[in-house]
């Protein structure tokens, strides 16, 4: 009988062992949106400098330190150095976020200590941050062994600033803890683009306010809820995708099948996270994520134009192509129901800029309008000094099937010797195919 009373209640016993043995079983990959994950950190080489450093002495009554381009302030308050040491912030390569446009900055004191925290306030105005990523801006710096690791870090967003404070300098720069990126900026007809939003995670850690940073990577199930996709302006097709971990967090935008202008395409992805980050002047001490709506933008190249100003009035010619000649390039527009029409002769192939002229590397044009055709130069004789060329070609982007670049200068209709009776301003910009493409 005793036995029989005592197997239900020690079965009984370990269903609650095995209940909350899986209940705390935590998978690393997967932790719970207030936790930190365990893994390993990524190391990165420190970074290179990119430009001088600004340096200014500073006194035991402290002081302040501000970069060159003024996006980081160091205040030091009075005391923290016994005597007066050189503060300097250097511009350098940001192995943190690379790609990202931003740079991060060394700031050093000599290898002295301090005595007291200092403040590092980071301007995120103006500095390519994803539009909507503001939540999620945190400040890390770079450990002796190449790891980046995140401090507690306070966001001003009516000041748009980020702000630490720390007891020791290095390698410092705030990043977007979750972030959006694509593969291209500018596309053409068909072309596609990759959206990834991805999150650079934060590893537990002894120290609690040093949390090391891994690579960017795909966002888990855990953390973000009710996330989507959708093309805000502009037109193409976009189509969401699930990442490695099963998250829709991917997208594929394909541009329309034909392009006729230049258009900007805006694209948003709306996610809610339910995950913390540590912010030292919220209440309790972690900021929540929150609902964050990330947008960006791609660029549509136009299959091909010519189209611009003369004498004011505007061209957009339906006709339009290049070609090579020997050593020499031609670029022809052509209104075929206004019978308008500009002709460049380039003198050379490899260069970019070339200035109004007949020798090797100059260029001239010709405008010309109506029936019977009236001729306009960019050039004509001088009575006195010779041939007087005006105007300047540039071109911006060549390749075997397509040429690009804008053209300005002035016209001249010559019907004497010397000089000019009527003249015409041109300003246009052309990306046209070569006749003899595929």
């Amino acid at each position: 009988m005793k036995r029989t009373f005592l197997l239900p209640w020690a079965i009984f016993f370990v269903l609650v062992l095995m209940l909350n043995c899986k209940k705390n079983r935590q998978d690393p990959d997967q932790p719970g949106p207030d936790e930190w994950e365990i893994g390993i950190p990524a190391s990165k080489p420190r970074g290179t400098p990119l430009g001088d450093a600004v340096t200014k002495m500073i006194g035991s009554d402290g002081g302040m330190v501000t970069s060159g381009d003024a996006h980081l302030q160091v205040s030091v308050p009075a005391g923290s150095f016994a005597e007066t040491t050189t503060i300097s912030i250097q511009p350098v390569t940001n192995t943190l976020e690379e790609g990202s446009g931003r740079n991060a900055y060394r700031i050093e004191s000599q290898g002295r200590p301090f005595a007291k925290p200092i403040t590092l306030t980071f301007s995120y105005k103006d500095r390519k941050v994803t539009e909507g990523s503001e939540n999620a801006l945190m400040i890390a710096y770079q450990r002796e062994d190449g790891v980046w690791c995140a401090k507690p870090t306070h966001v001003d967003p009516q000041t748009k600033t980020v702000t630490v404070t720390t007891s020791h300098f290095s390698d410092w720069m705030f990043f977007e803890q979750l972030t959006l990126r694509k593969d291209k900026e500018l596309v053409e007809k068909k072309d596609q683009v990759e959206l990834d939003l991805l999150e650079t995670a934060l590893l537990d850690s002894k120290e609690a306010d040093d949390l090391p940073l891994t690579d960017l990577r795909d966002l888990g199930p855990t953390k973000y809820t009710s996330l989507s996709w959708k093309i805000v302006q502009g037109p193409g097709k976009l189509e969401a995708q699930r990442n490695t971990k099963g998250v829709m967090a991917k997208a594929i935008y394909t541009a329309p099948e034909v392009i006729t202008e230049s258009k900007t395409v805006t694209i948003q992805v709306e996610v809610t996270s339910k995950g913390t980050l540590p912010d030292p002047k919220y209440p309790g001490g972690r900021r929540p994520i929150g609902k964050m709506i990330f947008l960006t933008s791609i660029k549509l190249s136009p299959d091909s134009y010519f189209k611009g100003t003369v004498g004011g009035q505007p061209f957009n010619f339906d006709l339009k192509g290049a070609r090579v000649q020997e050593l020499s390039l031609r670029i022809d527009g052509r209104d075929s129901k206004a019978g308008t029409g500009i002709n460049i002769y380039c003198n050379g192939l490899t260069g970019k800029v070339y200035n109004g002229g007949r020798g090797a590397g100059e260029f001239y044009m010709t405008y010309g309008q109506g029936t019977p055709r009236v001729m306009f130069w960019s050039f004509y004789q001088s009575c006195t000094e010779g041939e007087k060329f005006s105007g300047k070609l540039t071109l911006t982007n060549s390749a075997d099937d397509f040429v690009e670049g804008t053209v300005t200068g002035t016209v001249y209709f010559v019907d004497n010797r010397c000089g000019f009776t009527e003249s015409k301003e041109i300003s246009g910009s052309f990306k046209v195919a070569f006749h003899d493409a595929p």
